[in-house]
């Protein structure tokens, strides 16, 4: 008898373990702000954004930086070709490998591009994913985003 009352215990422990680990939650200060999808566009000053933020639109004042984190592989050939209109203009544009010891062959890494708002109006990045001496095909990994700068 013994044995069931401790195994029933143990059940209620994992049970309220469980329910109590999803209330843990972050500080204000270490929340980060990510785009919405197009429907509920957000207005922010300074955006980071990465894949999961494809096809957003977001509200940008005029000066302020968006940085786009995109996961790359160019030791395979694959490589984003990133575009923009006239009215964003890419002020940094850098390669960061994951493995910053040169020793894992094949390994990826994240391409990160700064862009400056600069002129008011409707904006889009546009990026591919694909070798560059192969045609494209309609296929690739695309990633877009509209940008209303005000």
């Amino acid at each position: 008898m013994n044995h069931a009352i401790v195994i029933v215990s143990l059940g209620i422990i994992c049970l309220i373990a469980v329910a109590f680990s999803g209330c843990m939650g972050s500080s204000p200060g270490n929340q980060t702000v990510s785009p919405t999808p197009t429907e509920t566009p957000v207005q922010v000053g300074h955006l980071v954004v990465n894949e999961s933020q494809n096809t957003a639109t977001v509200y940008m004042n005029r000066s302020s930086l968006i940085t786009v984190r995109l996961a790359e592989n160019p030791s395979t050939g694959f490589q984003w070709n990133l575009t923009v209109t006239p009215g964003l203009h890419i002020t940094k544009d850098d390669y960061i490998p994951t493995d910053t010891s040169g020793k894992l062959v094949g390994s990826g890494g994240t391409h990160t591009w700064d862009i400056s708002t600069e002129t008011i109006g409707q904006q889009k990045i546009q990026a591919i994913y694909k070798r560059s001496w192969e045609p494209t095909t309609g296929n690739e990994t695309t990633f877009s985003m509209t940008v209303v700068v005000t």
